[in-house]
């Protein structure tokens, strides 16, 4: 910066605030004129003082030091406007509405280990955090169905529930639940007059018209029994549903009820189905997280007490694009803590609804109400259903080809999802074997993974394992994920081992990641807390994994 810049910088610090400005020159002209005001006045012997009846002269050391606290006063001040021109960092350090991070704390620990010792226990906190959010909000949509029912009735309240229900929505997005409430019918199904009316006789307007080549409906309404509708009327029904969704409207169990329940109406029929283009009509909001597993279809029906419409069984059957995103939807929605149920390939029952997956089909039995007679219902349904879709051409094809795929040691395929777990080592595992199908570890060209849990004494990893349809592909990935892992920050060194073709070793903030290729398989252990188990885990199943393993892709 040249002299000539000085002044119009001056000017412009003069023209925003002119009493600093003019303090600031006062205080430095008061700096430079103090040792020309000291020298001044020691010519004119100014500082002699009397000392009984003699004047003498102070040291000159005495005169430097009065100067220095003279001139201090204009610096102290000058120092200041000079301070209050730029912002202090650390002025408001301390804010009492931010919590500070553990690496923000790093001042507190002594060393590195202790460092990432603390970061470990903070993800491990958050883990839990994060867990008992999510089961928070399914405790809270457990609780919202049955606020649902008992607001069926009220017009005000109908009108507003559905903003309600939205508004949830974004909970469940943040903390990546898909709760069984949102499956509730929004509108709400209309309620059954001719229950509440006792003997009360209803007059009946007009008669719906019946498709051509069906029995000629009544002319008057019959009520529906309690072992449900006729052959002659689920027929009909089935005539009304198009053609891709009718194996599906098939599967549900609209006849053959304890007389002590009801099939549900709506306004004039018993069953609803969907494709993938207009489900968000009946589940907005939620659709698009089945589009995103291949959604196919969805056919709908509802169930209550005879003669007690004021709670429901509400069954959904989808059916997804093939039995691995079946599981993907079934493993995204299914709570930590559940109870089992051996019913299709796999299931669970929570506050009196039955959520199973069988093949390519995912089911959800929801509840309004949480009691044992609700409960026992929901099973007798859920068995029902998974029978009817065992029963399918396409189910036993794929039993089949499981069994095939399971005794070479290979994914079967047609992407059931057994023989893929088999691969995954069943020492040390903790809990079910899942599949997710997008965005694994936080990468979007991560997909279509499977994985476990693991734990041995206080340490534990994730075993993974992903099969593509060439090794150039998977050496493709393979390099996406160094590539991504090292722009996180890990630090990334190479490794050999028995039966990989390449294999890498990744730590970042105290956790390692060892991952290898074979063939045509991406797979490792991911986020341990120790990297000898890691390493041991990703040895021993780089060695027993076959060369080349059935693609997902070749099969889709």
């Amino acid at each position: 910066m040249t002299a000539s810049t000085y002044w119009p910088r001056l000017q412009n610090e003069l023209a925003s605030d002119p009493l600093l400005v003019l303090g600031l020159v006062a205080a430095l002209i008061a700096i430079a004129t103090t040792p020309i005001a000291f020298l001044v006045l020691g010519r004119i012997d100014w500082f002699k003082a009397r000392r009984g009846r003699v004047l003498q002269k102070p040291a000159f050391a005495s005169i430097v030091v009065g100067m220095m606290l003279v001139m201090s006063i204009p610096a102290i001040f000058a120092a200041l406007v000079f301070k209050s021109r730029s912002f202090d960092r650390d002025r408001y350090e301390f804010d009492p509405n931010k919590t500070l991070s553990v690496l923000d704390q790093g001042r507190a620990y002594e060393n590195l280990k202790t460092a990432d010792d603390a970061v470990r226990a903070e993800m491990v906190r958050l883990a839990t955090e994060r867990k008992n959010l999510v089961n928070a909000v399914k405790k809270l949509d457990e609780t919202m169905l049955a606020l649902r029912a008992s607001a069926a009735s009220p017009t005000e309240t109908t009108k507003r529930f559905p903003a309600v229900l939205q508004a949830l929505a974004k909970v469940r997005e943040s903390v990546g639940v898909d709760g069984p409430q949102q499956l509730a019918d929004e509108t709400a199904p209309p309620l059954d007059l001719r229950g509440l009316a006792g003997n009360v006789p209803i007059t009946v307007v007009a008669a719906p018209v019946a498709p051509v080549g069906t029995p000629a409906a009544p002319t008057a309404p019959v009520p529906p029994t309690g072992s449900g509708l006729s052959p002659a009327e689920i027929t009909a029904e089935l005539q009304t549903v198009p053609e891709p969704q009718k194996p599906l409207a098939a599967m549900l169990p609209l006849a053959g009820l304890p007389p002590e329940w009801t099939v549900g109406k709506l306004g004039e029929r018993h069953l609803e189905t969907f494709n993938a283009d207009n489900l968000y009509e009946k589940i907005d909001g939620r659709a698009e997280s089945f589009i995103q597993y291949g959604v196919k279809g969805m056919a709908y029906a509802f169930f209550h007490p005879t003669g007690d419409p004021s709670n429901e069984l509400q069954l959904y059957v989808f059916e997804m694009a093939d039995p691995l995103k079946a599981l993907g939807k079934y493993g995204s929605e299914k709570p930590e803590e559940v109870s089992p149920v051996s019913v299709g390939s796999q299931g669970y029952s929570s506050a009196g609804s039955l959520l199973f997956y069988s093949g390519k089909y995912y089911t959800q039995i929801v509840s309004t109400l949480d009691d044992p007679k609700f409960s026992a219902f929901a099973l007798e349904i859920a068995k029902k259903v998974a029978a009817r879709q065992a029963g399918t051409p396409a189910a036993e094809k794929s039993q089949a080809a499981a069994a095939n795929g399971e005794s070479k040691g290979a994914a079967p395929a047609n992407n059931d999802p057994a023989a893929f777990f088999a691969l995954l080592p069943a020492d040390n595992r903790e809990g079910d074997a899942k599949y997710v199908a997008q965005d694994v570890f936080g990468y979007s060209f991560l997909s279509d993974v499977f994985m476990a849990d693991y734990k041995k004494g206080e340490d534990t990893w994730q075993g993974f394992l992903r099969p593509y349809k060439t090794p150039e592909e998977a050496k493709k990935v393979f390099q996406q994920y160094i590539e991504g892992v090292k722009k996180d920050g890990a630090q990334v060194k190479t490794a050999t081992t028995e039966g990989a073709d390449e294999m890498i070793i990744s730590t970042n903030i105290g956790m390692v990641d060892v991952v290898f290729r074979k063939g045509n398989t991406l797979a490792g252990a991911n986020g341990a807390s120790k990297q000898s188990l890691a390493e041991e885990y990703a040895r021993s199943l780089a060695k027993k994994l076959p060369k080349a393993v059935s693609s997902l892709d070749s099969a889709q």
